[in-house]
């Protein structure tokens, strides 16, 4: 009797672990989620918690001193005027980044979230923003490798009509 108790506590075991690992969490681990993170931060007047939502690049990618301090400048406006209580996101620029990195119609084989936000201050003030949210490792393989968690991570913000970090193609914004 403990013998099968054990071993249905172990099944029931497995089969949680994989259902968050492949349907739940991928279900909450969304570009909106991350958008919304920061947003919150910045609206309720946490820098700290701000900047540990946008995330600086991971070490392969060289990260300019100008990216650095727009990071910690423009948090801190936005921090400052409370920006983000209300938004809305306007579009989603979807992009596949492997193999042949380009625009794509959805967010399955996305390994980029390219998110134009209309965000409004506490003073009513309105700023266009734009949310680069990639997936952890920027290389998205999807449905040619079999991949199912994306790990989308925040890894930068600019105004509408500045350039962002990777301006370089095939991503140039």
């Amino acid at each position: 009797m403990i013998r099968r108790s054990a071993v249905a506590v172990v099944v029931i075991a497995v089969v949680s672990l994989a259902a968050w690992a492949f349907v739940i969490r991928p279900v909450l681990d969304t570009p909106e989620r991350r958008v919304g993170a920061y947003l919150a931060a910045t609206s309720s007047g946490n820098e700290g918690a701000a900047l540990d939502a946008w995330v600086p690049y991971p070490a392969t990618v060289l990260i300019s001193d100008e990216l650095r301090a727009r990071r910690a400048d423009l948090t801190r406006e936005l921090t400052t005027l409370r920006v983000g209580r209300s938004y809305a996101i306007r579009s989603v620029d979807w992009w596949r980044t492997c193999c042949e990195p380009g625009r794509v119609d959805g967010e399955r084989n996305a390994g980029l979230a390219r998110m134009h936000v209309v965000v409004i201050d506490q003073a009513g003030a309105e700023h266009r923003l734009v949310f680069e949210v990639w997936v952890k490792n920027l290389v998205w393989w999807g449905d040619a490798a079999g991949e199912t968690v994306k790990d989308w991570t925040l890894y930068e913000v600019h105004r509408e009509g500045e350039s962002c970090h990777l301006a370089r193609p095939p991503f140039g914004c």
